[in-house]
């Protein structure tokens, strides 16, 4: 488990579990989301305005949480379709987080699924000159 706060956004985010999917986000109370795995349990818990639920000391002690991009920036920068990426979630080959309806990826797992990535389009049967 490991806690991150976000001061742009003012939000504490509490990690249960590491790298995994969210497959189900719901407001338990205003200002309260929970993310669940496929079965059910629960894999964070964030908390908007943190700073006034809260000691600032505490929030300043935590880590910031790794930069993220939303999708249609990542998309951009990897130069593909917004709507490729959200296939590639859905698939598992890319690690995303969904946060008020949007998809969110760090920069390290753009970079990792696109390193891994098979090559696209036909083969050339032209001959090297």
């Amino acid at each position: 488990m490991h806690w991150t706060y976000d001061p742009a956004v003012d939000a504490l985010t509490i990690h249960f579990a590491g790298e995994q999917h969210a497959k189900r986000t719901e407001e338990l109370r205003p200002g309260m989301i929970m993310d669940s795995d496929a079965r059910g349990r629960p894999i964070a818990i964030e908390f908007l305005d943190a700073s006034t639920q809260f000691k600032k000391q505490l929030l300043e002690s935590l880590p910031l949480p790794e930069a993220m991009l939303p999708l249609s920036a990542a998309a951009k920068r990897a130069g593909l379709a917004p709507a490729t990426l959200r296939q590639q979630i859905r698939n598992g080959r890319l690690v995303a987080s969904k946060w008020r309806n949007e998809w969110w990826v760090t920069e390290r797992d753009l970079e990792a699924y696109l390193a891994n990535r098979a090559p696209q389009g036909r083969r050339s049967h032209r001959k090297a000159r």
